[in-house]
C-alpha cells in the first residue's frame, strides 16, 4: 500500500503541474495504436500484442535487458529464474528469432545485453500461428536498427552505480550504397559488478534448524556483435546473410555460512572462487522470392547455432564449533566442466492468396546435439581424486521435423484463421559415466484457430485457441549433480516429459485506450522444480518433475490515456488464478491461489525538450509449483533531455528508489519448511548518452526470422 500511495501522490502532483499549462495544438491520433501525442506511450497494444517501447523509456536507461524484462506488465521470474507471462511459460525471441536460451543461461545473456540497444518488447500471451509450437507465450525483443540510406548509425554510452559500478558502450552502423544492397552491423560491450545475497532458514520436523547465508560477487564482461548484408535481386527476390556472436566472461567470489541448530552449535563455512566463459556464434542465410501477380511468396532459411561454455569453481570448506574454532580438516573441492551445444536447421515457408482464402504452409527440420562433461574432484592429501558421485558425461541428441498448413479468410467484419501443425520428435540421451540411456520417438499435432470481429473503429474483439508444447531444457534431463554447498545440491531428471498446453484467449479493444484480455490455460505434465530432503544428512536436493494437472485463469486490463495534453499515463492490472493437482513421492499435493500485479508508467512532457517519467509496480504473493513468491514492489524515476538539435539525448534513471525489489520464496510441503530471501543490486542510478549520426532518409534493412531459433527456450546448462 505504501508503494501505491507514493505512486498515486506523485502522479497527481505531475498532473496538477501539467494542467497549469495548456497547449494550443490538439493531440494527434493514430487509429492502429494507442493515442500518440507529444508524450509517446511506453506501453501500447498492436493486434493483440502488448508492446513496451523500451527506447522511449527514461527509466530503462543504463539497465540490462533482464532488468527491463522483469518490469514488463504480466511478467514474473519464478524461483528458478524462468520467465512467465500471465502465468504461462515463456520463449524469448530476439528480432523475431528464438534466443535458444532458458533459465540461468538466458538470464546471463540478458544481463549481458544493455537495454540501450533495445527498441521494444513484444509480449504475446497467445502467439499467432506463424510461430513454432514450442512455448506457451512469447516475448520478442526487437533491437535498435538503423533505417536510413547512405552511411549512418547510433552511439550509446552509459555509466551507473548501485553498490558497485556498471558501464556499457555500443554502436550500430548501416550502409546502403544503392537501392539493392545493404550492409549493417552493431557492437555492444557491458561491464557490471554485481552482488547477490541469499539467506535461507530451514526448519526440520525434529525442531533442528539450519540458517544459511550466501554472499556472491560477480564481475562480468560481455561483448555482442552482429554483421549482415541484404541483396535485392529484383522487386520480389532477395537474399541475405547474418552473423551474430556473444562472448562473455565472468569471475565470481562467494562466501557461505551455514549455522546448524537454533543455538548455533556448529557452523559450516565455505569460500568459493570461480570463472566462466561463454562463446555463442550463430549464422543465418536466407532466400526469398515471390510474385505479386500470382500472389505467392516462398522463403527458405538455413541456420547454424553454437553455444560453448566452460567453467571452473574451487571450494574451500570446513566446520566450526560454537566458538568458531575449526572442527577437523578443511575440505577442498573443485569443478572443471564444459558444455557444448550445436543446432542445425533448414526451413521453407510458402504463402498463396486465392480468391476464397489465403494459404500458409511450411516444412522445417532441426538437429541438435549437446555434450556436457562435468568433472568434480576432492583433494586427498596432495592429490586430487575424482568424485564419482558428482562427475558425469552426458550426451543428448534430438531431431524435430515439422510441417504445417493453414487458411485465413476475411468476411465483412470477421477474420478467420486456422492452422494445423504436425511435429515428429526423436530424442536420445546417454550418460557415459553411469551407463544410463533413454530414447523417445513420438508424433504430435498442434492445432490453432482464431476469430476476430471488428464491430466498429472503436471496438474490436478476438477469440483464439492454441495448443503448444514446452520441451524441457537440455540440461534438465542430465542426471548430473551440481554442488552448491554441503547442504544444498541440484540434480537433473532423465524421466521428465514435455509439457502440453491448451490455451484460450478472449480480447477486447475499446477506443484505443482500454485493452482487456481474459484467458485460460490447461497444462498436462507441467514442469516444476521439486525439492527432496534427506532426513539423515539434511541435504536439500532440488530437481525437476512433471505435475499431473496445472490450470491458469487470468485477466489483463490495460488503460492508457493522455491527461491534460502533457501527461501520458498507463496502468496495467493482471490477475491470476492457479490450480495445481498432482502427486509427489507418494504424497498428494493440491494448491489453489490467486495473485495480482499492478504496473504503471507515467511520462510528463516538460519545457526545453525534457521528459520526466515515474513508474512502478506491486505484486501480491504467487505460488509456482511448490514454491511461493512473497509480495514485492518497486518505484522508478527518470529524466530525459534532447540535445544536439535532437540528434542526441541524455537520460538519468533512478531504479528501485526505495530498494524494495527483493525476492522472498517459501517452500513448505511434506517435511520441507524453507524460507529464502534474495537481495541483489536493484537500486541503481544510471546516466546514458545516445547520439544518431549520418543520413536520415528512411530505408530499413530487412528483419529475418531464423527458423533454428525455435529451440531458444531450451539451452540452459546449470552452473554455480
Amino acid at each position: 500500500m505504501k508503494l501505491i500511495t507514493l505512486l498515486s501522490a506523485s502522479i497527481l502532483t505531475l498532473s496538477a503541474q501539467a494542467q497549469q499549462k495548456k497547449d494550443s495544438v490538439p493531440p494527434v491520433k493514430q487509429l492502429k495504436e494507442v493515442n500518440v501525442t507529444a508524450t509517446a506511450p511506453v506501453i501500447t497494444m498492436q493486434g493483440g500484442t502488448m508492446v513496451m517501447n523500451v527506447s522511449k523509456s527514461a527509466t530503462a536507461a543504463g539497465a540490462t535487458a533482464w532488468e527491463v524484462l522483469q518490469k514488463a506488465p504480466g511478467v514474473i521470474a519464478d524461483n528458478t529464474d524462468n520467465l512467465q507471462l500471465n502465468g504461462k511459460s515463456v520463449t524469448v525471441y530476439i528480432d523475431g528469432r528464438p534466443s535458444r536460451l532458458a533459465g540461468e543461461d538466458l538470464k546471463t545473456f540478458l544481463n549481458s545485453t544493455p537495454a540501450g540497444s533495445i527498441d521494444k518488447l513484444e509480449l504475446m500471451s497467445n502467439p499467432s500461428t506463424k510461430y513454432d509450437a514450442q512455448g506457451a507465450a512469447i516475448i520478442n525483443i526487437k533491437m535498435l536498427k538503423s533505417k536510413d540510406f547512405g552511411t549512418n548509425g547510433t552511439l550509446n554510452l552509459s555509466a551507473g552505480f548501485g553498490r558497485y559500478p556498471r558501464t556499457s558502450e555500443g554502436f550500430t552502423l548501416n550502409h546502403r550504397s544503392n537501392s539493392k544492397v545493404n550492409f549493417y552491423g552493431s557492437y555492444d560491450h557491458l561491464y557490471a559488478r554485481q552482488f547477490t545475497h541469499t539467506t535461507s532458514d530451514r526448519l526440520f520436523p525434529d525442531a533442528y534448524t539450519l540458517e544459511d547465508s550466501d554472499y556472491a560477487r560477480d564481475n562480468r564482461h560481455s561483448h555482442n556483435l552482429k554483421a549482415g548484408a541484404d541483396v535485392d535481386f529484383s522487386k520480389n527476390t532477395a537474399a541475405g546473410i547474418l552473423l551474430k556472436g556473444s562472448f562473455s566472461n565472468r569471475g565470481r567470489w562467494a562466501e557461505n555460512n551455514t549455522a546448524l541448530n537454533a543455538g548455533g552449535d556448529s557452523t559450516f563455512f565455505q569460500l568459493a572462487d570461480g570463472r566462466q566463459s561463454i562463446v555463442n556464434p550463430s549464422l543465418n542465410v536466407y532466400f526469398k522470392t515471390g510474385s505479386e501477380k500470382k500472389k505467392n511468396e516462398l522463403s527458405i532459411n538455413a541456420d547454424y547455432f553454437s553455444y560453448s561454455k566452460d567453467w571452473d569453481d574451487a571450494f574451500n570448506a570446513r566446520y566450526l564449533d560454537a566458538v568458531k574454532l575449526p572442527i577437523g580438516e578443511a575440505a577442498y573441492i573443485r569443478n572443471n566442466s564444459i558444455s557444448d551445444i550445436r543446432l542445425y536447421s533448414l526451413s521453407a515457408d510458402y504463402t498463396q492468396t486465392f480468391a476464397f482464402a489465403k494459404l500458409e504452409a511450411g516444412l522445417k527440420t532441426t538437429f541438435t546435439k549437446t555434450d556436457n562433461d562435468m568433472i568434480w574432484e576432492n583433494k586427498v592429501g596432495d592429490d586430487w581424486q575424482n568424485d564419482a558421485g558428482k562427475t558425469n558425461h552426458f550426451i543428448y541428441r534430438e531431431n524435430v521435423n515439422a510441417a504445417y498448413a493453414g487458411l485465413s479468410k476475411t468476411i465483412k467484419q470477421f477474420t478467420f484463421n486456422t492452422v494445423l501443425r504436425a511435429e515428429h520428435t526423436y530424442a536420445s540421451g546417454n550418460s557415459l559415466t553411469i551407463a544410463q540411456k533413454f530414447r523417445r520417438d513420438y508424433v504430435q499435432l498442434f492445432p490453432s484457430a482464431s476469430i476476430s470481429y471488428a464491430k466498429d473503429a472503436m471496438n474490436q474483439f478476438s477469440l483464439s485457441y492454441r495448443k503448444s508444447i514446452n520441451r524441457f531444457g537440455y540440461e534438465i534431463v542430465n542426471p548430473f549433480i551440481t554442488y552448491k554447498n554441503a547442504y544444498t545440491y541440484m540434480q537433473g531428471n532423465p524421466d521428465i516429459r514435455p509439457v502440453l498446453n491448451h490455451a484460450v484467449d478472449l480480447t477486447w479493444s475499446h477506443k484505443y485506450q482500454l485493452f482487456t484480455t481474459l484467458g485460460f490455460t490447461r497444462s498436462k505434465d507441467n514442469l516444476s522444480m521439486v525439492f527432496r530432503q534427506d532426513p539423515e544428512t539434511r541435504i536439500l536436493v532440488s530437481s525437476f518433475d512433471n505435475q499431473a494437472s496445472f490450470n491458469v485463469a487470468y485477466a489483463n486490463i490495460v488503460f492508457t490515456k493522455q491527461v491534460f495534453k502533457k501527461l501520458r499515463t498507463t496502468w496495467t492490472l493482471t490477475g491470476l488464478y492457479m490450480d495445481v493437482n498432482t502427486m509427489l513421492d507418494g504424497l498428494e499435493y493440491k494448491k489453489k491461489n490467486f495473485g495480482a500485479m499492478l504496473n504503471t508508467q507515467n511520462a510528463l512532457t516538460l519545457p526545453a525538450g525534457m521528459t520526466a517519467e515515474l513508474g512502478g509496480a506491486i505484486q501480491t504473493p504467487f505460488t509456482f509449483g511448490y514454491a511461493s513468491l512473497k509480495t514485492v514492489g518497486y518505484i522508478d524515476f527518470g529524466l530525459r533531455k534532447n540535445v544536439l538539435k535532437g540528434k542526441g539525448s541524455l537520460k538519468l534513471a533512478v531504479n528501485d528508489i526505495l530498494n524494495t525489489r527483493q525476492n522472498r520464496f517459501e517452500v513448505k510441503y511434506g517435511t520441507i519448511n524453507n524460507l529464502s530471501k534474495m537481495n541483489t543490486d536493484t537500486r541503481v542510478v544510471n546516466l546514458t548518452f545516445n547520439y544518431r549520426f549520418g543520413n536520415s532518409n528512411v530505408k530499413q534493412n530487412k528483419t529475418r526470422k531464423s527458423k533454428i531459433e525455435a529451440e531458444a527456450g531450451r539451452t540452459n546448462t546449470q552452473t554455480m
